[in-house]
């Protein structure tokens, strides 16, 4: 037989985790997410070594993925130190707004907005570097140019071109951060984006 303590705790836990499983749904609901989709993701990261179906195997293969192929551990150890760089080379978004003085929701706005440019490192947003000066603030003008690079640049294209001298500026050439840090247009920017490669 349980003491009463026992039973009185349990209750109260019981009775804690059906309302944070309540707020949590609510959450959910509210912005529009599945909480069986949530479920069903929880499940699977908590079981990661389950194995695929024969219909998920059959619809990968099918994409063309190589469903026999196997990593050797030399490539994992090259995979991960690229992760590694990746999240070197890039803020969260925290630290972002953090830096400049703004919310997070405003940089998640941003960066749905094509305003900055991120990109996901472990299902987390990763802000390059490249759109920041060396004390983390955001770069001026680069809010207007970077809806507008091609779809077909990385991010790494897009900071290699804002870091090569192709702009003129009073009789010298500059790169597009040099132009925009100025306060020059950004129309000659994203303009001088199709002349490049």
């Amino acid at each position: 037989m349980l003491s009463t303590s026992y039973a009185d705790t349990r209750g109260a836990r019981d009775c804690a985790y059906a309302e944070v499983m309540s707020t949590l749904e609510e959450l959910l609901v509210r912005h529009h997410v599945d909480p069986l989709e949530v479920e069903r993701t929880l499940r699977l990261a908590l079981e990661p070594n389950a194995p695929l179906t024969a219909a998920e195997l059959d619809e990968l293969a099918d994409s063309g993925f190589d469903v026999n192929a196997r990593i050797s551990p030399d490539q994992a150890l090259v995979d991960e130190a690229l992760r590694q760089s990746r999240l070197n080379a890039a803020y969260t978004g925290a630290e972002v707004a953090a830096n400049n003085g703004i919310s997070a929701g405003r940089i998640r706005n941003k960066a749905a907005a094509g305003e900055l440019v991120f990109l996901l490192v472990d299902g987390m947003q990763r802000f390059p570097r490249f759109q920041f000066d060396d004390a983390g603030r955001l770069r001026r003008g680069l809010d207007r140019t970077s809806p507008h690079v091609p779809d077909d640049w990385s991010w790494i294209g897009y900071s290699n071109y804002l870091a090569t001298p192709s702009l003129e500026m009073d009789g010298r050439v500059v790169t597009p951060i040099e132009w925009l840090a100025a306060g020059k247009s950004p129309a000659n920017v994203i303009a001088n984006m199709g002349n490049t490669w």
